[in-house]
């Protein structure tokens, strides 16, 4: 929590909350998440790992999960704490460059992006590369599973991807909502 909270204090257009989220917003984050198809699973600045911790719990054996962290020190404490866990990979970058950093572990995209990257504070050309991008990453089968903290993007979320679904989390601080989406059957104009 400590950990956490400096490095809200040092970048909060990084981290994007006071505090780590809770039991509520993670059981409804991976609440879309079919574990027994799950090959690969991405997620986009796990910060602490909380979610990190939960698609461990549930993941099956061989599932690989891909951890994608801009922040050094939460990557060194991801590498320490996941350093025995198989098939857990630890990438200190950006999350607009996942297809890079996917291809030297054999793997041609995700089944599923977990994604919390504050968007309401992400410069906006950084936003739509990383939306690109992880649209083109996704299988057909895909799916993001993003939460955020406003309805603020919303409308720039469909432009590169197709709503499933929508949950609001009262039970986190702050309220949180939770949003499921497959890609889009084009890419957005201009």
């Amino acid at each position: 929590m400590a950990t956490f909270l400096g490095e809200f204090l040092r970048n909060p257009a990084v981290v994007g909350s006071l505090v780590p989220s809770s039991p509520e917003l993670t059981a409804q984050v991976l609440a879309p998440i079919d574990f027994a198809r799950a090959r690969c699973i991405v997620e986009y600045g796990p910060g602490t790992g909380v979610f990190t911790d939960a698609l461990l719990q549930h993941r099956r054996p061989g599932t690989r999960i891909v951890l994608i962290e801009v922040n050094r020190r939460f990557c060194q404490l991801l590498r320490q704490r996941y350093a025995a866990h198989a098939d857990v990979h630890i990438i200190h970058g950006s999350a607009d460059k996942t297809a890079e950093y996917l291809r030297p572990l054999g793997l041609a995209g995700a089944d599923y992006v977990v994604c919390g990257l504050p968007f309401a504070s992400l410069p906006r050309r950084l936003g739509w590369r990383i939306l690109a991008h992880t649209r083109q990453l996704l299988l057909p089968a895909g799916r993001l599973i993003l939460f955020q903290y406003s309805l603020r993007n919303c409308r720039l979320f469909e432009r590169f991807f197709r709503p499933e679904g929508h949950v609001r989390v009262l039970l986190n601080l702050p309220p949180a909502h939770v949003f499921t989406y497959a890609p889009a059957a084009e890419a957005p104009a201009g």
